[in-house]
């Protein structure tokens, strides 16, 4: 994707406490998600123009995800996407959890890391997806299939993973 992949916060923060990484790691990753953050503020700042352009694109790509599925159902699969280790887009949806963050925040439709949701079915046991995420040039994206199935505490869980 061009970057190196960071870690979710919440990641981290159950390697530090499972004692899989020292403080220092901890808070390195943290301090180089704050960065990142940082620089996406610079960035809509110095260009609020295009920060407005991709706010409504999200905002209408949030629509129509929320068309066909509730919020919560959305919520619940962004937060299982987000415990996936190797994937990059887990930086950007750790939060998903929190209700008071809009759906449209954790897409990004013509922002440099993409995260597109191409094919979306969420059923009361499984989830099947169809990812795009990586560079804003359609050749730049990776695209990948997810089945999610619920294990037996009720939590989505990846099933399968297809590139």
């Amino acid at each position: 994707m061009g970057r190196q992949h960071l870690s979710s916060p919440n990641r981290l923060l159950d390697w530090y406490q499972s004692g899989k990484i020292t403080r220092a790691q901890w808070l390195e990753g943290m301090r180089r998600q704050f960065l990142l953050a940082l620089t996406e503020i610079e960035q809509d700042r110095s260009d609020p123009r295009r920060a407005r352009l991709e706010t409504w694109r999200c905002k209408n790509a949030a629509r129509r995800l929320k068309r066909d599925h509730s919020e919560a159902e959305l919520r619940e699969v962004f937060m299982s996407l987000s415990e996936i280790d190797d994937f990059p887009p887990a930086t950007y949806l750790w939060n998903a959890d929190q209700l008071d963050i809009p759906l449209y925040c954790f897409l990004r439709e013509r922002r440099s890391p993409v995260l597109r949701f191409s094919k979306l079915t969420i059923r009361r046991l499984t989830a099947d997806l169809t990812i795009e995420y990586g560079g804003v040039k359609s050749k730049d994206r990776i695209r990948e299939t997810m089945r999610l199935r619920r294990d037996w505490r009720g939590v989505m869980m990846v099933e399968s993973r297809e590139p």
